[in-house]
């Protein structure tokens, strides 16, 4: 009679002996209980569940119909790491994963894997040869350790294709059990914590003057991110038929993002809330429209060289109509601050800015997590160091930052 073993978490080992065998030897499986069963107050279903898979395992081994990918089998019914990898990019991460994520694996796979276990057997990389292999990570050009975000990344590919091996039978257990998640050491949480996340009030009032020193474009993008708190993608995409001005708001439908080639595309947003209107200051909306002239006017002066895809009208474009590639407005941004010797925060912390900047004038954090449009309170937390529609008090404040009032002026 096949029984279970708690493995931890919501995990299971389901265990029946093979009768077929003199020495009726354990065959097992590893099993993952839904999280709703798993996590409900009701002993009597999670008993239930277990009981159902045992008596299917009990089956299984009984009339002989498990799958062994032991080695006794034979090397014809083995797999290699690199055999693998293609069935796991076609069965679990091409439709589960974003095409940047894709992209990004892809490279970690090829540069870092590949060349490391692309032909040892699956079923023949162990835990301990994983733990060295991990410990011993350098950068690839310099020789230095690698930071712990790039080895978590690596950590995460690997244990990715792993896991699904488990779970799909093609190895018995899996090796990146027992390998530790990479995490910071003392001193790079120092160093981390000493980079800077997000500009203050002072701070702001003095971009968003150095900003009309950029061309109109950039600087209405980047004042844009800051007092709206978009995401580098959103806003990029964010066309002429997303501008309300009688409300003051821009909608938020789509995102520039690339695809798993490293071509950039318009995509859906990264979750259901992240789409919808977001309010913006009177005074930027104004400005927005005089900008669309100027848009409509660049435009006709384009004639046939408008390059635009038929019925898409990106706000900001290169002059052509045509969507920015993502990291133009990063490298852009980059460039500015350097020049203009502002201290360095990343495009995406004028994100953490807004928060900021709300929660400095008594915002709640339930408004800000629906200003921001985040799907969870404790990404807002991390953001600021009941209407469908946030109210447009929460950035009533906002409007004072407009850059021609006679406080701001030079």
């Amino acid at each position: 009679m096949a029984w279970s073993e708690h493995l931890g978490g919501n995990k299971y080992k389901i265990v029946e002996r093979d009768p077929s065998k003199a020495s009726r030897p354990k065959r097992s499986i590893t099993v993952e209980m839904p999280l709703e069963v798993a996590n409900s107050r009701v002993t009597k279903k999670k008993e239930v569940w277990l009981g159902l898979q045992e008596e299917k395992w009990n089956e299984l081994v009984i009339n002989g119909k498990y799958q062994d990918k032991g080695k006794n089998r034979g090397r014809s019914k083995k797999k290699t790491f690199s055999d693998f990898v293609p069935t796991w990019m076609k069965v679990y991460a091409e439709p589960n994963m974003s095409g940047e994520t894709i992209f990004n694996t892809k490279n970690i796979i090829e540069s870092r894997l590949i060349p490391q276990f692309g032909d040892s057997w699956l079923d023949e990389i162990t835990t301990l040869e994983l733990a060295i292999w991990f410990a011993e990570l350098k950068n690839l050009k310099n020789g230095k350790p690698l930071a712990t975000n790039t080895k978590l990344n690596i950590y995460k590919a690997i244990k990715s294709i792993f896991d699904k091996a488990h779970e799909w039978g093609v190895i018995e257990s899996n090796p990146m059990d027992g390998v530790e998640r990479p995490s910071a050491n003392k001193k790079e949480k120092k160093k981390m914590k000493d980079v800077k996340q997000n500009y203050t009030k002072a701070e702001v009032a003095k971009l968003l003057l150095a900003m009309y020193r950029l061309p109109v474009r950039w600087r209405l993008y980047f004042t844009g991110v800051m007092l709206g708190g978009f995401r580098r993608g959103e806003f990029l995409a964010v066309e002429l038929k997303n501008l309300d001005y009688r409300q003051s708001m821009i909608y938020i439908e789509k995102q520039i993002t690339i695809d798993k080639e490293g071509n950039k595309v318009e995509s859906e947003v990264k979750t259901i809330e992240s789409e919808g209107w977001v309010p913006m200051p009177k005074w930027y909306m104004d400005e927005l429209k005089r900008y669309e002239r100027l848009w409509r006017k660049e435009k006709m002066l384009c004639n046939r060289a408008w390059l635009a895809e038929e019925g898409k009208q990106y706000l900001f474009h290169g002059g052509t109509g045509v969507m920015y590639y993502p990291s133009t407005a990063t490298n852009t941004w980059s460039k500015f601050l350097k020049k203009n010797k502002f201290p360095h925060v990343k495009l995406h912390g004028l994100r953490h800015t807004a928060a900021t900047l709300l929660r400095e004038h008594g915002a709640d954090q339930r408004n800000i997590q629906k200003f921001l449009r985040h799907a969870k309170m404790e990404t807002t937390d991390r953001y600021t160091h009941e209407a469908e529609t946030v109210s447009r008090s929460l950035i009533a404040p906002l409007e004072a930052m407009d850059p021609r009032l006679p406080k701001f002026a030079p």
